[in-house]
């Protein structure tokens, strides 16, 4: 009984030892860049039903609310992983993501043009600020 209570322990420790180890060096990149890419989708699908400057507004706000969140561990990984800040030559296992965030980035850049015509109204013109200043925090 205990040694195949001792073998099954030991079989769950291995299979969780290849399981996290097996991930590779940038699974805590990948795993705050798959939160980012969610964030970024949503601002994306918001931007593309707003249909007033209030929309806009609480579109981008959302936006900042996820950031808030994501922005400090992205600049932790950009410090623990120097390599990550040369957009041209990525490692090897972040080339598929890496690709995915730049598709995602091309729709976000369309989905923003819809701001435009809200860029005047003040609620809007507050959240952008709101982005900006969670963007730009040390």
């Amino acid at each position: 009984m205990r040694k195949s209570l001792f073998i099954t322990m030991l079989c769950v420790l291995a299979v969780l030892f290849f399981t996290v180890g097996c991930q590779g060096k940038y699974a805590d990149a990948k795993k705050v860049n798959q939160k980012y890419m969610d964030v970024v989708k949503k601002y994306v699908d918001d931007l593309e039903k707003a249909a007033s400057a209030e929309d806009a507004a609480k579109a981008i706000n959302r936006f900042a609310d996820g950031m808030e969140a994501l922005w400090p561990q992205m600049k932790a990984l950009s410090e623990k992983y120097p390599e990550l800040k040369d957009r041209n030559n990525p490692p090897e296992e972040l080339k598929e993501m890496q690709a995915e965030a730049q598709e995602m980035g091309k729709k976000m850049g369309t989905s923003m043009m819809k701001l435009m015509p809200y860029m005047t109204d003040p609620e809007v013109q507050k959240a952008q600020k709101r982005l900006q200043e969670v963007m730009t925090k040390q």
